[in-house]
């Protein structure tokens, strides 16, 4: 036998952690000398472990099995006593593989959350990416077309002169607006630009802010297509814009 009989018994209920008092000490002071029993516990404890994870994992070697349930049958003594402790050490591993469990879909849960707030924000950027082309290709379009309508809109002759430039293309709606050297504009109000058609009341063609050097650009969202523009204006209007003008005009400009 690979180890002593006096202490096979004993051995596997060590293992589980069943032993106390005498017993476990003689069986400790044992273990120290002999390298044999040594082993064999080791041997035991693997098994256990692999055992005690078969609920929830991988099943382990039928061999572990066996091998374990072996030692156990040899000790025939106090059965109710190690059949308690050896469910509460079994209880106790359950219980720790449900943690590991727990933990492992606890950490899969928020690098999933992760993932998605990842692929949330790539959407996202993708979106104003096509945005902002589909804004250079109207520029471009405008600024590029046969078509396109040139009005120049300018204000008193004071240095440096305000200016604003409309490009407008009738049969498809787009618009394009450049503004320099506009003053500033009060608080709770902004500039808002007009499309004069021919006939009928002013159509809103975009509100703009500018910038500290006073310059402000807008590219307008088709605007009705087929209207044909008389002359492009901008008033001083609420923060929120008006659907019709409420001031006079500041500039107006005409087709050039």
């Amino acid at each position: 036998m690979s180890v002593h009989e006096q202490f096979a018994d004993n051995l596997s209920l060590y293992a589980l952690g069943a032993l106390r008092g005498e017993e476990r000490q003689a069986i400790e002071t044992h273990l120290k000398e002999c390298s044999a029993c040594r082993q064999e516990l080791q041997k035991l404890r693997g098994d256990l472990a692999l055992l005690a994870f078969s609920a929830s994992g991988p099943r382990p070697p039928a061999r572990s099995q066996g091998r374990l349930v072996a030692a156990i049958t040899k000790e025939p003594r106090r059965v109710h006593l190690r059949q308690r402790s050896r469910r509460t050490w079994w209880n106790a591993l359950g219980w720790a593989a449900a943690l590991v469990a727990i933990a492992i879909g606890v950490s899969l849960r928020l690098e999933n959350s992760a993932l998605r707030r990842r692929v949330a924000e790539l959407e996202t950027s993708s979106s104003k990416q096509d945005q902002q082309l589909l804004e250079a290709k109207q520029l471009l379009a405008a600024l590029s077309s046969p078509d396109a309508a040139h009005f120049t809109l300018v204000a008193g002759k004071t240095p440096p002169q305000p200016q604003g430039k409309a490009i407008y293309v009738r049969d498809s709606g787009t618009l394009v607006f450049l503004a320099s050297n506009l003053p500033a504009i009060p608080p709770k109000k902004a500039y808002e630009l007009w499309l004069i058609p021919t006939s009928g009341a002013a159509i809103p063609a975009g509100l703009f802010k500018p910038d500290t050097r006073g310059a402000a650009a807008i590219i307008h969202p088709p605007l009705p297509t087929g209207v044909e523009a008389k002359a492009f204006a901008i008033t001083v209007e609420p923060e929120a814009g008006s659907s019709a003008p409420t001031s006079q005009p500041i500039m107006v400009g005409t087709r050039s």
